[in-house]
């Protein structure tokens, strides 16, 4: 008996240890992990709101994703939100007026069956309409909702997508330019055929991503392996994008449990996988942003990863011993000719916690891209308290092109089970405002509280034909700012396909617009705090 005691107390110490080494490990989490000047710098402010839309993917019936997406439903210049529903619930639609966030009538809206759940949402005028509509990504396929000003259209797109694969989300593009819009299904494995979450090497276990080419009648020839992108491995997003600047898209993918792949579009319908950073070594590259942070004209990209959350030993999985590994955050810094330098650890981003969806956008408006990162796993048992879970980071770049956390400072803390930040000037004050799309509980917006700088926005035909286009602005001081026309930043996500160019206290002399095709329009005058329009 006495020895009995002896080993449930030393039982009892070691259960201890090891709830003493959890939460160590998740009070960890919430350190900044870099001291970063952020002298000069504007850290904005903004307010809390609640949205109205109780999310109900708990992990247990569906995959751990959840769409969101930015649209103006009635063309009005005010954008609306969409967040879609998991198991048993629709999808919901929300209008930001007096000071809230008020649902709009789900008779209004897309409808889904309700067995299945809203993974990723695309924003796009599929007809010509003027109208935005939406693709959506679904547990039974991919939906198209056409914009019909006072209602949704509902429409299973005919995609031959394999058996075993669940679509996440679409990358949208105009690949063969005859008007319509193309699409790269991002697949992964069915929920019930997964076998684990940390599989590197098993050969043909994971979903089957796909490219197809729209006939113009919305019906789609399968090209993938024409087009050279057959593989099997679980994927989260991808986005199309012009990396060199040679005038076609090119195609960035995130892998789960894998690489960063970066295609290069040869420009005769077929691609080739180029090396990265991240191409010799494995990673749970999950989110993707797109952004020219540190404005020298080329696109540049971030990846989320698992950070410093979970030890080594859980997330290495199948890997070898002669394998290796990287948690950490990913900057891909573009080089030029389709060569990238991971300089996160300089930017000072590298060895924050475990993360999800991440865009850029310059919040402060000085002219320089911040960094808004969504964070914590409904699967990760430590993070069923909240108290263990991560705050999400709003990263503030300084003059240096490093990022300082300043989620605390500006009021955007949000320990809920975020997949990925959407952004849209909801309050017209010039400034963005941020929306964490949560998982299993209601989604937070932070309304931004303004200040005296400086922007111009700049919308584009919302057509598949502007992707991949390029928008620069000539300062008064003879600098330049670009930005890429994207859809499908973030993960699962679409947020405002109206570009914001922070000014700080400059004026706007030029704007030029080329698009993907070659095509190129100017605007000359003297342009501050105001939209324009191509």
């Amino acid at each position: 008996m006495k020895l009995l005691k002896q080993m449930l107390g030393g039982l009892g110490a070691v259960v201890l240890l090891v709830m003493l080494a959890v939460i160590g490990m998740g009070l960890a989490d919430s350190r900044i992990d870099y001291q970063v000047s952020t002298d000069g710098v504007d850290i904005p402010g903004y307010s809390t709101l609640e949205i109205p839309f109780d999310q109900s993917n708990d992990f247990s019936t569906a995959h751990p994703f959840a769409a969101s997406a930015i649209i103006d439903i009635d063309n009005d210049g005010i954008e609306e939100l969409f967040l879609g529903g998991g198991p048993g619930q629709l999808d919901g639609l929300f209008r930001f007026a007096d000071g809230s966030f008020q649902e709009i009538p789900s008779v209004a809206g897309p409808v889904k069956t309700m067995e299945s759940a809203s993974f990723g949402a695309s924003v796009i005028d599929t007809d010509g309409d003027g109208l935005d509509d939406l693709i959506v990504s679904r547990t039974d396929g991919v939906w198209l909702h056409r914009n019909q000003g006072h209602s949704f259209s509902n429409e299973k797109l005919p995609l031959d997508i394999p058996v075993n694969t669940t679509p996440l989300s679409v990358g949208v593009a105009d690949l063969n330019r005859d008007g319509h819009f193309d699409l790269f299904v991002a697949g992964y494995i069915r929920l019930d055929l997964v076998e684990g979450q940390n599989i590197f090497n098993k050969k043909g276990y994971g979903g089957s991503s796909r490219l197809f080419l729209n006939r113009g009648d919305n019906t789609f020839e399968d090209v993938t392996d024409k087009a050279g992108l057959t593989y099997v491995h679980n994927t989260f997003m991808g986005i199309f994008v012009d990396i060199d600047q040679d005038g076609f898209e090119d195609l960035v993918v995130a892998h789960d449990t894998g690489q960063v792949r970066t295609w290069k579009n040869r420009g005769d319908g077929t691609f080739v996988n180029r090396d990265n950073p991240n191409s010799s070594s494995y990673s749970y590259p999950m989110g993707i942003a797109v952004g020219d942070y540190n404005n020298d004209g080329l696109v540049d990209f971030a990846f989320s990863n698992v950070g410093s959350t979970p030890p080594n030993f859980l997330v290495r999985g199948d890997l070898r011993d002669d394998q290796v590994n990287n948690w950490k955050w990913l900057l891909f810094k573009n080089k030029g000719q389709f060569e990238f330098e991971d300089v996160a650890d300089r930017a000072r981003i590298a060895d924050y916690e475990f993360s999800w969806g991440l865009s850029f956008e310059d919040l402060n408006l000085d002219g320089r891209d911040d960094l808004i990162v969504s964070e914590n796993y409904i699967g990760l048992p430590p993070q069923k308290l909240p108290f263990l879970r991560a705050p999400g980071r709003l990263l503030i770049q300084n003059t240096q092109g490093q990022f300082a956390a300043v989620g605390k400072e500006a009021g955007v803390v949000n320990r809920r089970y975020s997949i990925a930040p959407i952004f849209a000037d909801f309050n017209g004050d010039g400034y963005p405002d941020i929306v964490h799309v949560n998982l299993s509980g209601r989604s937070q917006a932070f309304i931004s509280r303004g200040g005296d700088a400086g922007y111009l926005k700049v919308k584009l035909p919302n057509r598949a034909s502007a992707i991949a286009a390029t928008v620069e602005i000539t300062l008064n001081d003879g600098s330049t700012l670009t930005r890429p026309f994207v859809s499908g930043e973030g993960l699962g996500s679409d947020p405002s396909h109206i570009m914001t160019f922070g000014l700080g206290q400059a004026r706007v002399s030029n704007v030029s617009v080329k698009f993907i095709d070659g095509t190129r329009v100017e605007r000359g005058g003297d342009f501050r705090n105001q939209l324009l329009t191509f």
